[in-house]
């Protein structure tokens, strides 16, 4: 029996997202809830959205240097510095098992590990 909501996917009935590669959901991909129609009632569309993204352990990371915070830096002009991009701050908080993104500066003097992309191996790897 096919999958309906492939089905549905494939139909077009269901938006697809195209994000950037430097999206943390780039590779999470989407899926829909499809409401069961009340007996009379017409069908409902289907409501996308994002499957749940698990943060990696932050070992599968390989370490290229430290960074200690200091007082007022701001998650995105770090992210910008270390890696060329401010919105690849999620990438900071990955490497660094940060599950609440507006406390990865704190507390000032806090070592944030810079890293390579996940699962990109790094010399120590080799």
């Amino acid at each position: 029996m096919p999958d309906p909501l492939q089905a549905l996917l494939a139909a077009g009935a269901v938006p697809t997202v195209s994000l950037p590669p430097t999206s943390r959901y780039a590779e999470v991909g989407v899926t829909a809830h499809v409401r069961p129609p009340d007996p009379g009632e017409e069908p409902a569309p289907p409501v996308p959205y994002f499957r749940r993204r698990l943060c990696p352990s932050p070992e599968r990371f390989a370490l290229l240097h430290e960074y200690a915070t200091t007082a007022g830096d701001r998650r995105d002009l770090l992210a910008s510095g270390l890696l060329g991009d401010p919105e690849l701050w999620w990438r900071l908080a990955d490497a660094n098992g940060v599950i609440d993104p507006a406390r990865m500066t704190l507390p000032p003097g806090r070592r944030l590990r810079v890293t390579l992309a996940e699962g990109v191996p790094g010399a120590t790897d080799a």
